[in-house]
C-alpha cells in the first residue's frame, strides 16, 4: 500500500530534500539578489552627487533636487488588454457603436 505524504518517513524526506538539495540554490539566489541591490545602491549613490562651487548653481541643485522628489505621475489602468479574448471583445464592441437596430435578443 501507499503511503500518506503526511506520514512521518514522507516529511523527513522532504525535510532533508529541502535542506540538502534545495538549499544551495537558494544561497546562491540570495548572493545574486544581495549583489544587484549593492549594485544599484552604489550606481544611485553616485548619481546623487552635486557640485556645490558656487552659491547661485546651490539654489539650481535644490531645484533639480525637489523636482525630483514629485511623486510621479499615475499610469491609468483601465481599457482594454492584451489577450485575444479581450481584442475580441472590443472589435466586437467597435463593430455595433454604428448600427442600431430594433431586432431583439435570441436566447
Amino acid at each position: 500500500m501507499a503511503k500518506s505524504l503526511r506520514s512521518k518517513s514522507k516529511l523527513k524526506a522532504k525535510s532533508v530534500k529541502r535542506k540538502g538539495e534545495f538549499q544551495k540554490k537558494y544561497d546562491e539566489r540570495s548572493e545574486r539578489i544581495a549583489a544587484k541591490v549593492k549594485a544599484n545602491l552604489i550606481l544611485q549613490n553616485s548619481s546623487k552627487t552635486i557640485d556645490h562651487d558656487n552659491d547661485d548653481d546651490d539654489d539650481d541643485a535644490k531645484m533639480e533636487i525637489d523636482n525630483k522628489n514629485e511623486v510621479p505621475k499615475k499610469i491609468s489602468t483601465a481599457g482594454w488588454r492584451g489577450s485575444r479574448h479581450n481584442m475580441y471583445k472590443q472589435s466586437m464592441a467597435n463593430k455595433g457603436k454604428g448600427k442600431k437596430s430594433s431586432k431583439s435578443l435570441k436566447f
